[in-house]
């Protein structure tokens, strides 16, 4: 599959909309949207941004879901409840922080918690028995080295201060979101995490050697 048929079937069964949440939002940003899943559209852009490999291996994976809701943005691992069933492993996107300009949000906290289910995608499967990228592990022997790497560079800290990062998984999600949407900014801030990032999880090369097993 090409990006675009990769992203439609992220949309078709990894994305869903809480039935209420664009009209539990604050008005301003209930009227910024033409209708409920009009949010998806702007994540479906910033995904753009991310490997055709990555966005399949999420795809073939059978946990990792997004629920777009009007509370506050963050990833919980596990089952979740929806409907009348469960998701397993959620990143729980806020509609009202996608409008930064509206609500006064981090336009961050929507894609830490993204970046979160990609960080224990990469690490564990999103299994919650299993740890995440950032704390080591990969699900192929390519990512568990790259996560090897990661977590050395991440004890070094370079930018933990200036970004204000708290543990490793943030340092990932950060330097990641940064790498995306400032492309120049993470060589100076963290030229190591920079050069890993280039070479592993945002090349494409990386992506078509990698074969991981899902159960």
């Amino acid at each position: 599959m090409d990006q675009e048929a990769v992203l439609r079937a992220l949309w078709r069964d990894k994305m869903h909309v809480e039935p209420r949440a664009l009209e539990l939002a604050p008005a301003a940003v209930r009227r910024s949207f033409e209708h409920a899943f009009h949010p998806t559209t702007l994540v479906l852009d910033g995904l753009r941004d991310l490997p055709t490999g990555l966005l399949r291996l999420w795809w073939a994976c059978p946990r990792g879901h997004v629920v777009f809701t009007h509370l506050p943005s963050r990833y919980a691992p596990g089952p979740q409840p929806w409907r009348d069933g469960t998701l397993t492993a959620v990143a729980y996107v806020s509609i009202v922080e996608l409008r930064p300009e509206l609500s006064g949000a981090d336009p961050f906290s929507p894609w830490r918690a993204l970046l979160d289910l990609i960080d224990h995608l990469l690490g564990g499967a999103c299994d919650a028995a299993r740890p995440r990228f950032s704390q080591g592990a990969g699900i192929t022997p390519d990512l568990a080295d790259a996560a090897r790497r990661f977590a050395e560079i991440a004890a070094l800290g370079y930018a933990a201060e200036e970004l204000g990062t708290e543990d490793a998984g943030a340092y990932l999600a950060r330097t990641l979101w940064l790498a995306l949407h400032e492309p120049r900014r993470p060589n100076v801030l963290d030229p190591l995490a920079d050069r890993l990032y280039r070479r592993t999880l945002l090349a494409e090369a990386f992506w078509a050697r990698q074969r991981p097993r899902f159960d």
